[in-house]
């Protein structure tokens, strides 16, 4: 029937959610000519809206890569409309990138930045990108700025079988996504530019929508399908592969590497993260970007209540011994940054231990043990059935 139809937006006005855990970046590269006039300068911007990108200059059909840049855009604003995003574009000169620009943008927001994308998917990947990304990670959390990175970038004629061993590496804080769009806009774009672009910008916005012990391959929450152009619904692998052409075998060996991907489950419709790993050994207590997340944001609230007693008096008894009243103030005060934590069921229990023995007349120094008993994630459900005579 004929008439006026509306399509409502969503996200326009980017009104900011509480706290700071939705706070993003994503890192992009461009061959000079192609940078849009306000990047060329400053290389950071702060956005909260895909329009606001567009304003920017980041428009389609200006050139293949920034049409890449878009889509990233756009997607990860589909996973969380209310994204806070630092997006920062720099030149590659000659098919090389400079991985450590994580610190300078992170810098830039002065801490803020939870989880940063870096988009590398014109550029063949090498698994000694990993170690790089993780020594500017390292360089961070030194600085008290930590946060999670996920990785993409172009994986040339790698298969799924010659993929190296991500959990093999030593990068707590490093993540790489390898899937793409099979038959959406990310799929089409593929064949305009001839590459594959990565769910890099939805693998951002997801994280930053979940509360930081939430894993994003829960099916219950984060159907990746659920947006306003059903993009994502055919999975694909950026080595070429359909996930739905994949052998069970193969699915299981990507998995133990450790790359991110996005799967089909059967009984449910919709499209899914298979997990959350990083690039550590999976006995690891930092294998999975939530145990991160939770680990990053107990240290800074932890610290934030903590800092003002820094240089303060340690008050002692007449044996050396520290008095109930210090031990009590500095219990309190790294307490009070968890129990919001758990109130919010980002943590399941928590304890700060203070050995009242310690010399702090000598050293200046007191310690603290802070104890977290974390949330657990359901990545097996086991169910034993079968028929008997009568119920037990």
């Amino acid at each position: 029937m004929n008439d006026v139809i509306f399509n409502r937006g969503e996200g326009g006005l980017g009104r900011a959610l509480a706290g700071e855990d939705h706070v993003s970046g994503l890192i992009f590269y461009l061959a000079s000519a192609d940078i849009p006039t306000s990047f060329e300068t400053d290389k950071i911007k702060l956005i909260y809206s895909l329009a606001e990108a567009e304003a920017l200059g980041i428009i389609l059909d200006e050139s293949a890569r920034l049409d890449h840049i878009h889509y990233q855009i756009e997607t990860a604003f589909m996973a969380n409309p209310k994204l806070v995003l630092y997006v920062a574009i720099y030149p590659d000169t000659a098919g090389v990138v400079d991985l450590t620009k994580i610190v300078e943008v992170q810098r830039f927001a002065e801490g803020k930045i939870r989880q940063i994308g870096v988009c590398n998917d014109f550029i063949q990947f090498a698994i000694g990108d990993i170690a790089t990304l993780q020594a500017n990670a390292d360089i961070l959390e030194a600085e008290h700025k930590p946060l999670s990175v996920i990785y993409s970038a172009k994986t040339g004629t790698m298969t799924t079988s010659t993929l190296p061993d991500l959990r093999a590496q030593d990068a707590k804080n490093v993540s790489m996504v390898i899937a793409t769009d099979g038959a959406g806009k990310g799929s089409a774009l593929a064949v305009s530019s001839s590459t594959k672009p990565s769910i890099i910008g939805m693998t951002i916005g997801a994280i930053s929508v979940a509360k930081v012990n939430e894993n994003i391959g829960w099916v219950g929450r984060f159907n990746v399908t659920k947006n306003v152009i059903n993009e994502f619904d055919v999975p694909a692998l950026m080595t070429g592969e359909l996930y739905k052409n994949l052998a069970p075998s193969l699915v299981d060996a990507l998995n133990t590497k450790g790359y991110i991907f996005l799967i089909k489950h059967v009984g449910t419709a919709g499209t899914y993260f298979n997990d959350t790993h990083t690039a550590k050994v999976v006995s690891s207590d930092y294998a999975f970007i939530e145990n991160n997340r939770t680990i990053d944001k107990s240290v800074r609230g932890v610290r934030s209540f903590l800092l003002p007693s820094l240089n303060a008096p340690l008050y002692v008894n007449g044996d050396g011994t520290l008095t109930e009243d210090t031990i009590a103030g500095f219990r309190n005060d790294a307490l009070r940054a968890l129990e919001q934590m758990e109130r919010d069921g980002e943590i399941s229990g928590k304890d700060v231990i203070i050995n009242p023995a310690q010399n702090v007349l000598t050293s200046s120094k007191i310690e603290l043990t802070v104890q977290i008993v974390p949330v657990g994630v359901a990545r097996k459900i086991v169910v034993n059935i079968g028929f008997v005579v009568k119920l037990s």
